[in-house]
């Protein structure tokens, strides 16, 4: 339906696993699970300590990043002013690594030490008030030379390739803790691959030099139809991972198929869920805008004004400019386009319109207000998504579809498994949503959002064939949930701060500052950690930058 971009130069993804290219059309998935008629195994998860591979397509898309999209010329640059200059990640990705190297095999930091010192931490200060910020390290004088930040990496990498051998030597048994450090410092990669990557959008499109020759299509469609998907609820919906707990794995040899997460991630939790409707798409730039031109003629009860809301993901074109708290706020640019590291296509005249919006948690809410709906709660999107994932790899095995819109989803995966003498908990709560569709938007399968599928068929027009959902790719996805620990909750003994220090007190909800959950995972997002459906990511439900769009959600009687 839509054309995809041509690449003129290397693009370099995150494959995802083995197993999920088995699943790479419609047609194989269904030849695929038809040989088990309704008994679903799901595919391998993926393995404890991530190969040498991952570690490698890693390392190639950070390089691109650094040394190539971002041009030597400007890593001092700060496109965003809570973040450091672009040369500290450049050493902060090598340091944090070394750290934790250095601690599963007891042995020293490589040098010079002191980088350790300077880069082992960044910044994230309070957006309401950036004197209030957690513990980072001390800033030096002079940020050292790119020479000597490269050279320090490449020894670096070559320690963790060191281990990775010792560790496939030893056919993983290996103790619980060091796997644990090597684990942290490959996610903590992954996830500034992002962090670097919304740091970049926001420079001058001109500064940004391209990996790929993208063409965009053209936008001939109208945007999309709303569908909705109805949920019974649940009484206990579980959250987080029941068995990854830091302390009583200790120094014991590493379980085979252990799963880590991080520490927000345990003890797993149960929350009761009531009925709900949830949309199958996140909101559009094409509805966004349609939203903003509302407020702008003041018939919304809206009290923001456009400057606050506005998406940091737009960029003005054709010589407008953004509204500015100094200039007049009522009034809106003629035309906008998205910010990619492979152009800003129009939100008009391009496919873009129909890409998720990309926004802060205050913005989403906002249209979730003006539309007379709210956000998903954490545990409505997580049972959502890993519910119709199931659902729908098992319907296209049935020989016929008993599905109908006016039945909640849970429901009619119960009615599937019913003869099959298994539950849905037995495969939706498992660490890895292994049934997301195998050409979700994740690994850079793009190197931007894609347009929300067509939504036919839909509630209205075909009620008896399950929706098109699409809940991993492109872009997170903001909930209502204010970011907490679960109850028993135990911060990291290697990596303490890491969840605790972003904890905000329930009254401060409604503060810009406050951090809230995202879920999901966007087009720069690994596999390994868009597919972990305990994952939890948070932000300030102000700040305005990361890859986070959002859908609506109501309740049912």
């Amino acid at each position: 339906m839509f054309r995809k971009p041509q690449a003129a130069m290397t693009h370099v993804p995150l494959p995802l696993p083995v197993s999920f290219n088995k699943w790479s059309v419609p047609t194989e998935r269904s030849s695929r699970l038809a040989n088990t008629p309704l008994t679903i195994k799901a595919p391998e998860q993926f393995p404890t300590i991530p190969t040498i591979d991952e570690w490698q397509n890693v390392w190639k898309v950070w390089d691109l990043l650094t040394l190539q999209i971002i041009t030597r010329d400007k890593l001092l640059v700060r496109p965003i002013d809570l973040r450091h200059p672009f040369i500290f990640y450049l050493g902060h990705i090598p340091a944090f690594a070394d750290i934790h190297m250095a601690a599963a095999e007891t042995a020293p930091l490589s040098e010079p030490a002191i980088f350790a010192q300077w880069f082992e931490r960044g910044i994230d200060p309070n957006m309401e008030d950036t004197s209030i910020c957690h513990s980072h390290s001390e800033v030096p004088d002079k940020w050292p030379s790119v020479e000597e930040i490269t050279v320090y990496r490449d020894n670096v990498r070559r320690r963790i390739a060191a281990w990775i051998d010792s560790y496939a030597a030893l056919k993983g048994n290996v103790p619980a803790d060091a796997a644990r450090h090597v684990w942290m410092a490959f996610e903590h990669e992954a996830m500034h691959i992002e962090t670097l990557l919304y740091m970049v959008l926001q420079m001058d499109p001109e500064d940004i030099r391209s990996p790929i020759n993208c063409t965009f299509a053209p936008n001939r469609f109208a945007l999309p139809d709303r569908c909705w998907v109805s949920y019974a609820g649940y009484p206990a919906v579980v959250l987080g991972l029941p068995s990854d707990n830091e302390v009583a794995l200790g120094t014991a040899t590493l379980p085979p198929g252990h799963v880590f997460g991080w520490d927000n991630e345990s003890p797993s939790t149960n929350i009761a869920v009531k009925p709900f409707r949830i949309q199958t798409q996140p909101i559009t730039n094409g509805e966004y805008f349609t939203f903003l031109k509302a407020v702008q003629s003041g018939n919304t009860k809206i009290k923001r004004s456009i400057y606050d809301l506005v998406p940091r993901s737009w960029i003005a074109l054709e010589c407008d400019q953004h509204p500015t708290r100094a200039a007049n706020t009522a009034v809106l640019a003629t035309n906008y386009g998205v910010r990619t590291v492979v152009g800003t296509p129009s939100i008009f005249s391009t496919e873009a319109a129909l890409w998720p919006v990309i926004v802060s948690q205050v913005q989403a809410t906002a249209y979730a207000s003006w539309k007379g709906k709210r956000l998903p709660t954490e545990s409505e999107w997580t049972h959502a998504a890993r519910t119709y994932h199931l659902a729908y790899a098992l319907s296209i095995t049935a020989s016929e579809s008993n599905y109908s819109s006016a039945v909640p989803l849970d429901m009619y995966l119960d009615e599937l498994l019913s003869a099959q003498n298994t539950t849905a908990s037995v495969h939706t709560c498992q660490p890895y949503d292994l049934f997301v569709p195998s050409d979700a938007n994740v690994g850079f399968a793009h190197w931007h959002p894609v347009p929300v599928p067509a939504l036919q068929p839909n509630a209205i027009t075909d009620t008896d064939s399950l929706p098109d959902a699409t809940f991993i790719g492109s872009t997170w996805e903001w909930t209502s949930t204010q970011f907490y620990p679960f109850d028993g909750f135990q911060p990291s003994v290697m990596y303490p701060g890491y969840s605790a220090d972003f904890f905000d007190p329930p009254e401060t909800c409604d503060s810009d500052s406050t951090h809230y959950i995202i879920k999901g995972g966007a087009y720069a997002t690994h596999p390994r950690i868009a597919l972990r459906q305990t994952f939890r990511n948070w932000y300030q439900r102000g700040y305005p930058y990361m890859l986070a769009s959002f859908r609506l959600c109501e309740d049912t009687v």
